[in-house]
């Protein structure tokens, strides 16, 4: 009996650390311009390496899962991000700030297993 009971705590405890939960970071960049463009986004995980998205074609450019990490509701989509670097066809230049979070749109799903999605769309009128 006292053998099982062990077994039984032991296996409570696993189960209660296994299922800890945690939050999925996702970063898209949407192009709904006529330009192609290059995208490395510097983390404090560092690059992740050139991303080239199309004209209108959306891509994922960051993703980062961090287990027993919950965000409040002050979370912000431009946080994780040190730097990014565009290169736009035709020479062109990107005028919206991608580091200013109100030139996001936030997704958030709350729970053990929470997301975060951000996405940053950028048009013609975003390029000059």
């Amino acid at each position: 009996m006292k053998n099982y009971l062990i077994r039984s705590f032991l296996l409570i405890i696993f189960l209660i650390t296994a299922c800890e939960g945690g939050t999925t970071f996702t970063k898209v960049i949407n192009n709904k311009s006529s330009e192609s463009i290059t995208v490395v986004i510097y983390t404090r995980y560092g690059s992740t390496g050139e991303v080239v998205i199309n004209a209108h074609e959306y891509k994922t450019v960051f993703t980062d899962e961090q287990n027993r990490s919950f965000v409040g509701d002050s979370f912000n989509c431009a946080s994780l991000i040190d730097s990014v670097d565009f290169n736009i066809s035709n020479g062109k230049i990107l005028i919206k700030d991608v580091m200013n979070s109100d030139n996001w749109i936030q997704k958030s799903t709350k729970g053990r297993n929470s997301r975060e999605y951000c996405i940053f769309e950028i048009t013609d009128n975003d390029l000059q």
